[in-house]
């Protein structure tokens, strides 16, 4: 023992020694070294800029909100992760495992329309629910039939509990996802295990499969919990005050941006401690991740069962999808002659832009910082380049606080300098541009393109790239020629996933457009705030129409 500590003791302190720098930084491509530190620190400048602006103070209304109106904000977000956590836990779980276990009518159809309802943004699907328990909606109108008086009857949905069951049936797809892909990639000995053990169905699933699941559900829970953080459109349409409107409010509403910031950090904690608590609750326990070689085989239960699943599977497609299409199709129905004009191909036209050229951006950025950290030969350079994607993570209404700051600083140097050096005057760069909005929304899914070109990447291996290095092919050949041809179904996943999340994204968009320039999402908030719910269904179903093929793409990636 005290001879391999001497040896390591030895390792360590030849590293920090002259020649052993020398020797390590011989090791390094310090060329691709600093095209990732230069990604990394790009990527991270909103974290960095919440961070460091803490130190300045908060402002004016800093005392009045924590004294009236932080607990309120604190409060409606818990309530909402937890509402709509538990809720779209009971809509995904229980459909995953039916899909994967049992045989019943429609079963392959239900397959991918369990999770169509990510195709609808959650603000969208707010301002559906509203329509449908209105006092003209068709809920209230199927009340009304029922001879119930309209002062006892009618439903009111505008409230944080309706709020929570909108987010859930929206945002269920991400739990529905995730589990049902590992039930069907899960080992079946411990399910064949426990059924010849005599174990009935509700035993093996509850106490056997549902365990094992445990980190794919997490996984699913936090991303909806992410979402849930992150809505604005929905809270502020409901009149529920949550951290995110408050964000908006504490900029816009009194001018203060260090106040918005203090807010901002507080989100972060939040996410910060929900990231954790799940670390925390799974410390010591161990999973079995194998994939299964043989598929455990579909049951066939009676007729009545079977059609019983099926309703189960129904209620939160019906929810998630069924109802608030119905309500934005009737509603384009009686509006689009008034409403579709010439001014939808330029709005049309700037949100497939934004999309594409950030979908673009995204997954080459994700390329280089996947294979620039091999490239680099640097374990710790790998690691560093995993801090560009935690943007996901980060609300973006955070994001957005996060890139106005230090963008206007910028601006005012470039302005200041082009004026001084070069006599010439130019506008904002960064601040109220395309630019600002399109490096928002590469910070805030950078993770969603990189995560599915990293899977490809481990499952195609290194041997090809490999042999073609010692066949003399430079880096760019097996780039082109080689690693993306490999990479294509990761490639255009990654390009399609964000693509339709940058049609969708409201907070970035409503704070960091340019004036003169509308996008589909934007568009439709405009008409909600309005109370002119009706005239946004346009806009909405163009966004629901974008956001149908990846979610078809996608289940044939989980299928696969």
């Amino acid at each position: 023992m005290k001879w391999a500590g001497n040896k390591a003791a030895e390792r360590t302190t030849s590293l920090f020694s002259p020649r052993g720098a020398a020797q390590y930084i011989k090791q390094v491509d310090v060329g691709w070294a600093a095209v990732i530190m230069l990604l990394v620190a790009g990527l991270s400048i909103p974290i960095l800029t919440i961070l460091l602006k803490l130190f300045e103070g908060p402002g004016e209304s800093w005392g009045h909100i924590v004294e009236f109106l932080l607990a309120d904000y604190v409060i409606n977000s818990c309530i909402l992760a937890l509402c709509a956590g538990s809720l779209a836990l009971a809509f995904g779980i229980g459909p995953a495992w039916i899909v994967s276990r049992y045989e019943f009518p429609f079963r392959r159809l239900f397959e991918w329309l369990l999770i169509i309802p990510l195709a609808i943004p959650n603000y969208l699907t707010a301002y559906a629910y509203a329509g449908l328990f209105d006092y003209g909606g068709l809920i209230q109108q199927l009340i009304a039939s029922g001879d119930v008086t309209s002062s006892a009857g009618r439903i009111n949905i505008m409230n944080i509990w309706g709020l929570s069951f909108v987010l859930a049936s929206s945002l269920y797809p991400y739990v529905y996802v995730t589990t049902r892909s590992f039930f069907l990639n899960q080992s079946s000995t411990q399910l064949s295990t426990a059924l010849l053990l005599g174990a009935g169905e509700a035993r093996v699933f509850w106490k056997v499969a549902l365990p094992m699941a445990r980190p794919a559900i997490a996984a699913g829970l936090f991303l909806v919990l992410m979402e849930v953080l992150n809505d604005y459109g929905a809270a502020y349409y409901f009149g529920v005050p949550t951290f995110t409107t408050a964000i908006f409010r504490s900029w816009f509403g009194l001018g203060e941006p260090d106040t918005s910031i203090y807010l901002s950090a507080l989100l972060c904690l939040f996410v910060l401690l929900l990231i954790f608590a799940e670390r925390f609750q799974r410390r010591k326990k161990g999973y079995d991740t194998r994939r299964s070689d043989t598929s455990m085989p579909r049951k066939a239960l009676p007729l009545f069962a079977q059609w019983g699943l099926l309703i189960v599977c129904l209620v939160p497609i019906a929810a998630g999808f069924g109802l608030p299409f119905g309500q934005m199709i009737y509603w384009g129905s009686i509006t689009w002659s008034n409403v579709l004009d010439s001014s939808y191909f330029t709005i049309v036209g700037y949100s497939v832009l934004l999309a594409a050229i950030t979908a673009l951006l995204c997954v080459c950025i994700s390329y280089l910082l996947i294979y620039g950290s091999k490239w680099s030969r640097s374990q710790g350079v790998k690691h560093i380049s995993k801090i560009a994607i935690l943007g996901y993570a980060v609300p973006g209404v955070v994001i957005a606080v996060g890139i106005i700051i230090p963008g206007l600083m910028f601006d005012k140097w470039l302005i200041g300098f082009m004026q001084q050096y070069a006599g010439v005057g130019i506008g904002f760069v960064i601040n109220g541009t395309l630019i600002g909005l399109i490096l928002a929304y590469c910070v805030r899914f950078m993770a969603v393109s990189y995560n599915p070109i990293e899977a490809n990447s481990k499952r195609v291996g290194e041997s090809v790239s490999h042999a073609s290095q010692v066949l003399g092919a430079p880096k760019w050949r097996r780039t082109f020629f080689i690693n993306m041809p490999l990479l294509q179904k990761g490639l255009w996943s990654g390009a399609l996933l964000v693509f339709v999340d940058v049609m969708k994204e409201l907070p970035i968009t409503l704070l960091l457009k340019p004036y003169g320039v509308m996008t589909l999402s934007a568009k439709a908030y405009e008409f909600a705030s309005d109370e002119r719910i009706a005239e946004s269904a346009i806009p909405s179903l163009m966004i629901i129409a974008a956001g149908l093929l990846p979610i078809i793409f996608l289940n044939k990636l989980i299928r696969s």
